[in-house]
């Protein structure tokens, strides 16, 4: 049995001496091997003479190898390397009368040296042997450690990836109108591409990066996964769904980690999008010929950075144009790394993107960027999704059951302790999703809401200019002042009020502040804004989704209603 690394040291300390230090000798018989065995003798060597029949079965180890051959006996020595060569390769002193024996095998020991040589030359060289042999042998007790410790690891990261196979074991990357291509630098992916279907026949997708890739980012898709599919099956809003995943992480990643992630819902009828991009690269927009459309562009931090009085979780709604399409990619697909040593960018990725806009040609598409990539190495996971804007088939969207509901007024005056304290928006739906006519429109009335509500605190109350978003760094800097105004305000309310007319199967939502923040022009109390800025368009998004759109001015007032 292999000495262990105690015993290795043991023998060290050992061999510091020569006195009674082992030694094993494989000799011819001659004459001049015996004088040669007494001298080893003398000089404090325990020797003992083996067979080559004896190192057949023996592994590695610590004790030096002599190897005594006269001249006349070089075949001998022949015999004896075709029998034990992998143990004498390097691994022995061959002593020997004969210099010319000594030059034809010198290269296959570690030692050479002859009978004539002093003793302190011997015992030094059978020193080094002892030394090589001891360090050997450490080597081999690390490979042996080295092999568990992998095993373990092996074992570990199984146990791992079959948690990460049933936790994604929903995941529905089948959809058939969208195509994938995900490829992770190591075993689990830092990336992580989402999709669920809603209960109204709608359609949840989340593309999202985790700092750094490899196990340690990939843990984060737990928590954000099991969050994503519980919430997809109640329908819930994107704007409440990135709160709820910002709420988990922000609690659960270290400070050096967080999640860029893009989540958007298509509606059943495959033409109205609702989405959230918080640090993501701006999704792409394209028509079935290839041409982009729109930019989806990042509009708010990424998830787990910001706390949840900080946290901005509105939403943008746009309505998509038949036959369209959104690509949707980590930052690792335009960093990607090209054989000639060149990054990909954003541009190559549009272009190419153009090039192969329909679903069948996708594959083309893969074989383009693995062509551009070529042997070089992956730097980081890659993850592209296209999701084409067609109707769902998720399940054809009934025609609202004939629900007798009560009518009802809501009205909720909010000061700022309330304002500071509690998310309103989320408070009131959370009462209004218990009834079954509102249930079915959970999305849209927290959007319009939501849209209503932050105009009247932010520029109402709060005095805040969305212009200032347009500016470099500008929606941190917006965000910052939104949280000190908020927490130095004194004075002033919200009022919201919710009426439903249950005969019209209407809700009329009016959202009134006391500031003096935003002034709508006199001209056109519902204001068309550019879609291409990054601020402004919540207002639009009223006049398009809703009827009956009155500002008041006298009374800071705004008003509209939702048909269902």
């Amino acid at each position: 049995m292999a000495p262990s690394l105690s015993a290795t040291s043991e023998m060290n300390s050992r061999t510091n001496s020569a006195a009674a230090a082992p030694l094993w000798v494989l000799q011819d018989g001659s004459a001049n091997a015996q004088t040669l065995l007494q001298r080893l003798q003398q000089l404090g060597y325990h020797v003992e003479v083996i067979q080559p029949a004896q190192l057949l079965t023996t592994e590695v180890t610590v004790v030096p190898l002599v190897v005594i051959v006269n001249e006349t006996h070089e075949a001998l020595l022949s015999e004896w390397w075709q029998q034990v060569s992998s143990y004498l390769r390097n691994s022995a002193l061959l002593v020997s009368d004969s210099q010319a024996l000594v030059q034809n095998h010198a290269h296959k020991f570690a030692y050479v040296a002859s009978y004539h040589d002093l003793d302190d030359v011997l015992r030094l060289k059978i020193q080094l042997l002892t030394n090589q042999s001891c360090y050997r042998q450490q080597i081999v007790e690390l490979k042996q450690a080295l092999s568990w410790h992998k095993a373990r690891v092996d074992r570990e990261h199984q146990l791992v990836e079959h948690i990460f196979q049933n936790a994604l074991s929903r995941n529905y990357l089948d959809y058939p109108h969208v195509n994938t291509y995900l490829t992770p630098v190591s075993k689990f992916n830092g990336d992580l591409c989402l999709i669920a279907p809603g209960p109204l026949g709608n359609l949840y997708m989340l593309m999202a990066d985790f700092t750094g890739h490899g196990l340690a980012p990939a843990t984060g898709a737990l928590p954000l996964s099991q969050a994503f599919f519980a919430m997809s099956d109640r329908g819930v809003s994107v704007a409440e769904m990135v709160t709820e995943f910002n709420f988990r992480l922000n609690r659960l990643l270290p400070n050096d980690m967080f999640c860029a992630a893009i989540l958007l819902e298509l509606s059943a009828n495959g033409e109205r999008v609702t989405y959230w991009n918080g640090g993501m690269p701006a999704a792409l927009v394209c028509d079935q010929a290839g041409t982009v459309l729109r930019r989806l562009d990042p509009q708010h931090m990424a998830l787990g950075v910001l706390d949840d009085d900080d946290f901005d979780s509105r939403v943008t709604t746009f309505r998509a144009a038949p036959h369209s399409s959104i690509a949707m990619f980590t930052d690792g697909v335009i960093e990607l790394l090209g054989h000639q040593q060149e990054f990909l960018g954003a541009d190559a990725l549009e272009k190419m993107l153009s090039q192969y806009p329909n679903t069948d040609r996708f594959n083309e598409l893969v074989n383009e960027l693995e062509h551009f990539r070529g042997e070089t190495p992956l730097r980081d996971d890659l993850s592209l999704a296209i999701l084409y804007c067609r109707p769902t088939g998720l399940g054809e969207v009934k025609p609202e059951p004939d629900v007798q509901s009560l009518p009802f007024k809501l009205t909720s005056e909010l000061h700022p302790e309330q304002l500071r304290s509690i998310d309103p928006v989320s408070n009131l739906m959370a009462a209004l999703s218990q009834l079954p006519l509102l249930r079915r429109h959970r999305t849209t009335i927290y959007l319009l809401l939501a849209e209503a509500f932050n105009n009247a605190l932010e520029h109402g109350l709060l005095g805040l200019d969305s212009a200032l978003k347009s500016q470099p760094e500008g929606f941190a800097q917006y965000y910052q002042q939104r949280a000190d105004r908020l927490n130095a305000l004194q004075h002033g309310r919200i009022l919201v009020t919710i009426e439903l007319q249950a005969s019209t199967k209407q809700l009329k939502i009016t959202v009134a502040d006391s500031g003096d923040g935003f002034i709508a022009p006199p001209s056109e109390p519902c204001v068309r804004v550019a879609t291409e800025q990054s601020y402004g368009r919540g207002l639009e998004l009223l006049r398009q989704m809703t009827t009956d759109l009155q500002w008041n001015q006298a009374q800071r007032e705004v008003s509209f209603t939702y048909s269902m």
